[in-house]
C-alpha cells in the first residue's frame, strides 16, 4: 500500500504560505526573464545613474536566488506532504531548520527585490536609455542585436520578490505553532484499524455435530416472573 499523505499540511497556515510562496517565485522568474539583458548592458556602459550599481550582475544574482529558494521551498513543501510532522522529537529539530531557512530565504528575496528596483531605475532615469526608446514597447537594435526593452518587467519583478521575501519571513513566524496537537500519522494505508458493527448483541446457540450435544451460552440469563 502506497504511504498516507499528510494534505491536511495544505489547509495549514505554513501551507498556505508555502503555496503562496511558489506562485510568487514563479511570477518573479517569469517577470525576470521579460526583462532585457541587452538594454542592462547598455545602462551598465553609460554609467549616468547609479554608476555602482551592475544591472547585469542584478539581473543573475535575482534569477538565481529565486531558483534556489523555489527549490528549497518546494523540497520542504514535499517533506510535509510525506508526513515529517509526525515524527515526534525528530520534526523539533527539522521545523528549527526550517525556521533559519525561511529567514535566510526571507532576507535574501528582500535584499534582491530592493536591487531590482534600483535596476529598474536606474533604466527609466538613464538619459541614453531613455532616447533609445525603452519606453516605447517597440523592438530596438542594442549592439547589433535586436531586443524588446519590456519596460516594468524590473519592477514586476521586484514586486514579487519583495512579496516572496514577506511571505517567508511570516512563514518563520508561523512555524512554531504547527506541531501544535500533532499526532503520530500511520505510515501506511493498511496500518490505519477498520472497525465492524455487530447486528445482534446476543451469541448464537453453538450445535457441535460431532459430539451431538447443544452448547447454551454463559452469559444466557432467565428473567424472574413478575405478576
Amino acid at each position: 500500500m502506497g504511504r498516507a499523505l499528510d494534505y491536511g499540511y495544505l489547509s495549514t497556515a505554513t501551507g498556505i504560505l508555502n503555496i503562496a510562496e511558489i506562485v510568487s517565485l514563479i511570477a518573479a522568474l517569469i517577470s525576470v526573464a521579460f526583462t532585457s539583458r541587452l538594454y542592462c548592458e547598455l545602462a551598465d556602459n553609460l554609467q549616468s545613474v547609479y554608476p555602482d550599481l551592475s544591472t547585469v550582475a542584478v539581473r543573475a544574482v535575482f534569477q538565481a536566488f529565486a531558483v534556489l529558494c523555489l527549490t528549497i521551498t518546494v523540497i520542504i513543501l514535499l517533506a510535509h506532504l510525506y508526513g515529517i510532522r509526525y515524527l515526534g522529537k525528530n520534526f523539533v529539530y527539522l521545523n528549527q531548520a526550517c525556521i533559519v531557512a525561511n529567514v535566510i530565504m526571507g532576507l535574501m528575496m528582500i535584499s534582491i527585490g530592493i536591487c531590482a528596483i534600483l535596476w529598474e531605475d536606474k533604466l527609466r532615469r538613464t538619459p541614453g536609455i531613455v532616447k533609445r526608446g525603452y519606453l516605447s514597447y517597440e523592438y530596438q537594435t542594442i549592439f547589433d542585436e535586436q531586443t524588446y526593452p519590456s519596460p516594468g518587467a524590473a519592477a514586476a519583478a521586484a514586486t514579487f520578490a519583495l512579496i516572496a521575501g514577506v511571505l517567508f519571513i511570516i512563514e518563520a513566524c508561523t512555524r512554531p505553532m504547527l506541531g501544535a496537537g500533532a499526532s503520530r500519522l500511520p505510515p501506511y494505508t493498511s496500518d490505519r484499524p477498520s472497525y465492524t458493527v455487530s447486528t445482534s448483541n446476543q451469541r448464537p446457540f453453538i450445535n457441535d455435530s460431532s459430539s451431538g450435544e447443544r452448547i447454551i451460552p454463559i452469559e444466557t440469563t432467565i428473567l424472574p416472573y413478575r405478576v
